[in-house]
C-alpha cells in the first residue's frame, strides 16, 4: 500500500529551508540530501494543515466561530 504526499504551498517549502538552515549539524548534507530533508519538513507542515481543516470541520462552523471571536 503506497502513501500518496500531501501537496504543499511555497511558504511550506521556504520555512522548511529556514527551520533546515537553523540545523547546524545538517549542514553537512549534499544538495539531493537537502532537498529531501526540506520536502519531508514541508510534507509534515501540510499534514498538520489537513489535520487541522480536518478538526475545524469536525468541530462545524458554530466551534469555528466561537473560537475566532476570542
Amino acid at each position: 500500500m503506497s502513501i500518496k504526499p500531501l501537496p504543499f504551498v511555497a511558504t511550506d517549502l521556504a520555512r522548511a529551508r529556514h527551520i533546515l538552515r537553523s540545523w547546524g549539524s545538517l549542514r553537512r548534507l549534499t544538495a539531493d540530501e537537502t532537498d529531501m530533508v526540506v520536502r519531508m519538513i514541508a510534507q509534515g507542515f501540510a499534514e498538520g494543515r489537513k489535520h487541522g481543516f480536518e478538526l475545524a470541520l469536525a468541530e462545524g462552523p458554530m466551534q469555528s466561530s466561537l473560537v475566532s471571536a476570542r
